[in-house]
């Protein structure tokens, strides 16, 4: 896991102790917060950005934190043209961007930073979730891997190669 050096952390955020206890937290806080906001009548939601709107932890629910499927559907109807999955990140965007004629590409994950098994290091990974950790993304993420394809485990096991890729069979 990749952190801002600028924060100090009395964890080592590359602990699965601590991968465990975060995925916990996090998703014990979003739904809470989830439940706040959908708490409030729609009418009554703002629709502006507020100064300072990033910096409330309370807004979380509004944020990056909402399910992929929430921007990509409307109930049933997908309202998004093209969806990139991000475990083909590089080649589905620049197939995207190629279609669309613009001359922009992205380089490889593993040259840029971002953790790959092919640069492994000491890292942890999704197969250190704990069952625990397992059951809670599969509740809260469910409407994604639903809309998307990708198969729910129950726990990750040695030695068992699993398919991270999403399948045809989804509503995108």
């Amino acid at each position: 896991a990749r952190f801002n050096k600028q924060i100090k952390h009395d964890k080592d955020p590359n602990d699965p102790v601590h991968l465990n206890w975060w995925v916990k937290d996090m998703v014990q806080r979003l739904e809470e917060q989830l439940t706040e906001f959908n708490s409030i009548k729609i009418e009554e939601r703002s629709k502006e950005q507020k100064k300072n709107f990033n910096e409330d932890p309370r807004l979380l629910a509004q944020k990056h934190y909402v399910n992929q499927a929430e921007y990509a559907f409307d109930g049933e109807s997908k309202v998004v043209k093209n969806i990139v999955h991000y475990e083909n990140l590089q080649e589905e965007f620049n197939a995207l961007m190629k279609k669309y004629g613009l001359d922009i590409s992205l380089p490889p994950k593993e040259k840029s930073g971002v953790y790959t098994e092919k640069n492994a290091g000491k890292r942890v990974t999704y197969r250190d979730l704990d069952e625990e950790s397992v059951a809670i993304i599969n509740r809260y993420a469910k409407d994604d891997f639903d809309a998307f394809g990708y198969k729910m485990v129950d726990k990750f096991e040695e030695g068992v190669k699993y398919d991270k890729y999403a399948r045809a069979e989804h509503k995108v």
